[in-house]
């Protein structure tokens, strides 16, 4: 129990009493009384707060949380004896969440029911744990506050942003993007899928009648093939040591794992085959390109479970290894970050080995803090020192971006905040060309 400003002041009044009683006798039947009535009151008011029984706690919250997204927490109690009461609820979320505020108000209504909310910030994947929520109560002419903590533990868990795919899904739904590019043939010698089953007309290939077909329907049916429109998209995630490097909100390797899973989701919803490799001095992981919601779960757990290490990334053994296992040509998309020709060369060399046989497509993103101090207006010395540097570090990554681009190369150098839509962005127009 914790008391009420009004029963502060109520006991203030009582020791003055019994302070002025020593010096006017008069005054101690009056401080008896007094304090006798207090304690009546102060009863009465503590029995018309429910106890700690009869509490029924729920957290309504998203499942999973989305990586860098801002999300809602409510927080759902009900008691039939709380009705009418003030409420003010402290949940134990994780720190790392950013929950915000950390105290909410509200009233119980005419049912005993209060739904109070907050907000979260997931600023990196992996398991979290929510505590108890703490529920204070008191009459709006009351003297009390009871204090509860209500046992709600929970396991959570921070997945790439699965809440942007919901926008976008929601977005090519619409038709606010056309697909020009998807097309219902291939050059001779493409692949062909199954279409559906008609009947045999003259002329037909005797090689595409089916026969488990024909026997059930008892007179002649062909397979009817066309080609498939879908391509491979492929995307190598470098986890090495300059992914860990913050830009906005997040590292570079976060805003890079939301991407991808952006790609892979509208590559799959287009009808491409898609694969993933995460590497840093070594291949981590490779998941082969394939169709189907099975394998965007693949992806999306695998994505889940990236970390970064403190290594330089091998590009070499990295490429090498993505060329040997992808023969069919693809689009490779290398999400990474570049920096001066010297530095970048090892990448530079094996993108432009791989692009003889590949569409290979470079990104990388660019710290909104560099982009801020060489667009901000010089007005000290020290700040032209900044802009000299931001200044010379952008002009090496666009050397390095010239020289991949010479090679026959793509490149997309983009904010690191805006990666995901502008990554979209690029696939869907290079869909459109037909380039792949």
């Amino acid at each position: 129990m914790a008391p009420q400003p009004r029963l502060l002041w109520a006991v203030a009044i009582g020791a003055a009493l019994i302070a002025l009683s020593i010096a006017s006798p008069v005054l101690v039947l009056l401080a008896v009384l007094y304090h006798a009535g207090l304690v009546l009151i102060l009863a009465r008011d503590l029995a018309l707060l429910p106890g700690r029984k009869g509490y029924r706690v729920r957290r309504l919250m998203p499942e999973p949380f989305s990586l860098g997204e801002r999300e809602e927490v409510r927080i759902v109690i009900e008691n039939a004896a709380a009705a009418g009461l003030h409420a003010r609820i402290a949940d134990h979320a994780p720190d790392d969440l950013k929950p915000q505020p950390r105290e909410v108000e509200g009233m119980f209504d005419h049912n005993g029911r209060v739904e109070l909310a907050y907000n979260t910030s997931s600023p990196r994947r992996g398991a979290y744990r929510f505590g108890a929520v703490d529920l204070q109560v008191w009459r709006r002419d009351g003297w009390w506050r009871r204090q509860l903590r209500l046992q709600l533990q929970r396991e959570v868990a921070v997945f790439p942003n699965v809440v942007a795919i919901k926008r976008i899904q929601l977005t090519l739904r619409r038709g606010l993007r056309a697909m020009s590019g998807l097309r219902r043939a291939k050059p001779p010698g493409a692949s062909t899928a199954f279409a559906g089953l008609r009947d045999y007309v003259r002329g037909d290939d005797i090689r595409r009648v089916s026969w488990t077909a024909t026997a059930r329907r008892d007179h002649p049916v062909v397979v009817e093939l066309e080609a498939e429109r879908g391509q491979q998209v492929m995307i190598a995630i470098d986890c090495g040591r300059l992914m860990t490097a913050p830009a906005g909100d997040l590292d570079k390797l976060d805003h890079a794992v939301n991407a991808a899973l952006m790609l892979a989701w509208v590559a799959q919803a287009f009808g491409d085959r898609v694969g993933l490799m995460t590497f840093d001095d070594r291949v981590t992981n490779f998941i082969k390109p394939e169709r189907g919601p099975t394998q965007l779960r693949r992806i999306t757990e695998a994505l889940y479970a990236i970390r970064p290490d403190y290594v330089e990334p091998d590009f070499g053994h990295a490429l090498t290894h993505l060329a040997l296992r992808v023969g069919r040509r693809s689009m490779i998309v290398i999400l990474t970050d570049l920096q001066d020709p010297e530095a970048s060369k090892e990448l530079v060399a094996h993108a432009l080995r791989l692009a003889a046989r590949h569409l290979v497509l470079v990104v990388a993103m660019s710290d909104p803090a560099v982009l801020s101090a060489r667009h901000a207006p010089i007005t000290t010395s020290s700040r032209a020192y900044e802009w000299a540097a931001a200044e010379e570090f952008m002009a090496s990554r666009r050397e390095s971006f010239e020289l991949l681009r010479r090679g026959g190369v793509l490149g997309l150098d983009v904010v690191a905040g805006n990666l995901s839509p502008a990554l979209v962005e690029r696939y869907l127009e290079l869909k459109e060309r037909a380039l792949l």
